[in-house]
């Protein structure tokens, strides 16, 4: 009879649940026994959130991507004010105002958002080739100016979109912004540096010309004074001496008296030439920087307009044929050619580059996901036996 109720016992327990796993097993074997007596929960909680999620990528619609390549030579600090640049308040404005112009007002949405976060990279990404080195605490000056001089070769622009002709033309906007209206604050900051430039030239002009007027008008009285002068020797005296100088610039007053005369009347020459070569560069400076001033009057007036690079080229072609002195055309014709090389170094690898769907990664994320929510199943199912174990001990 014991027998027997033992037996019905052991049959009830069973048709209850698992067998209790008993501590004097190994921890591996009890371990292993848990897992397989939970397997279809373990299996449950790790399949259906990796299908969901690879269903759910399946189903999320595509992005699109595109990047423009420019072969242009940047250090670190330029690719640096190229960002502050472009993502200035200014130029986005530019940007997601043609947006708007071009239909796109969902994309500029999102561009204006971006700018509040200060986060484009959903949207649009600027990388260079080859990376920059990064900057480590070095005492060496070398390796210090080696990495600040490094210059990457490649700009890479990667524009991401919600469709192929989204991409194209939002694309198409963000390149004629680089290569149109970005060049205009590399304009403006030639324009201050020439504008320093001559500004200083004209100064140390109007700091010289006081005291050469002050030599000239010495060596004036000088030669008056001199030339008051009684000869000290005879002709035939001065014939008998013969004189040697390792400096004649500074003995000259060692000289006859008639040499001392062409020395001193020498030298009222050379300075008068001076200050008049002077007068005619300073003349010149100062129509330079009046043309510097109204052109970069009308790069300010029009920086927060669409104002592009070849519109300020035809104007300085307009100032060109208006300017009627020689000496300042040569100097707008260079400067000209100048702000056309400036053009020339956005030089972009292809027109039209291949626009394709981004990866949405959809293996490596269901992956990701059965691991983890195995990982939970498994720390869930060892809470629950111990749970289980510890009201069964208690009761």
């Amino acid at each position: 009879m014991n027998d027997m109720r033992y037996t019905a016992a052991d049959s009830d327990e069973s048709r209850r649940g698992p067998r209790v796993v008993s501590s004097q097993d190994p921890a591996v074997f009890r371990y292993l026994r848990l897992v397989w007596m939970r397997r279809f929960m373990i299996a449950t909680l790790s399949m259906v959130p990796g299908v969901a999620v690879a269903v759910l990528l399946f189903l999320w619609p595509s992005k699109y991507t595109a990047t423009f390549v420019y072969e242009r030579q940047l250090s670190e600090s330029q690719h640096n004010v190229l960002l502050r640049r472009f993502c200035s308040q200014e130029n986005l404005d530019k940007i997601i105002r043609q947006l708007r112009i071009q239909g796109l007002g969902d994309y500029a949405k999102k561009l204006d958002k971006a700018r509040i976060r200060q986060s484009f990279d959903k949207l649009i990404r600027f990388e260079v080739s080859p990376t920059y080195p990064k900057r480590l605490q070095t005492t060496d000056p070398t390796t210090s100016a080696a990495i600040s001089a490094f210059q990457s070769r490649l700009l890479f622009v990667r524009i991401l979109g919600d469709s192929e002709q989204q991409v194209r033309q939002v694309g198409t906007i963000i390149t004629n912004n680089i290569e149109d209206i970005l060049p205009i604050y590399d304009v403006r900051n030639e324009l201050k540096e020439s504008i320093q430039r001559y500004r200083t030239l004209a100064d140390q002009i109007e700091d010289n010309r006081f005291a050469l007027t002050v030599n000239i008008q010495a060596e004036q009285a000088k030669l008056e004074k001199l030339k008051g002068l009684e000869e000290a020797l005879t002709q035939a005296a001065q014939n008998n001496i013969v004189l040697q100088f390792t400096d004649v610039k500074n003995s000259s007053e060692f000289l006859p008296l008639s040499n001392q005369l062409l020395a001193i009347q020498s030298r009222i020459i050379d300075l008068q030439e001076t200050l008049t070569s002077d007068n005619k560069k300073y003349a010149f400076y100062l129509k330079v920087l009046d043309l510097n001033n109204r052109l970069l009057k009308r790069i300010e007036e029009s920086l927060l307009t669409d104002y592009t690079v070849q519109q300020f080229l035809t104007f300085l072609n307009e100032e060109l044929i208006a300017c009627q002195e020689n000496t300042v055309a040569d100097y707008l014709k260079s400067y000209i050619r100048k702000t056309e090389n400036l053009v020339l170094v956005n030089t972009r690898a292809g027109e039209k580059p291949v626009v394709y769907p981004v990866p949405k990664g959809t293996v490596r994320n269901s992956v990701l996901t059965f691991v983890l929510f195995l990982m939970v199943s498994l720390f869930a199912a060892v809470l629950s036996e111990h749970r289980r174990r510890r009201n069964g001990s208690s009761q």
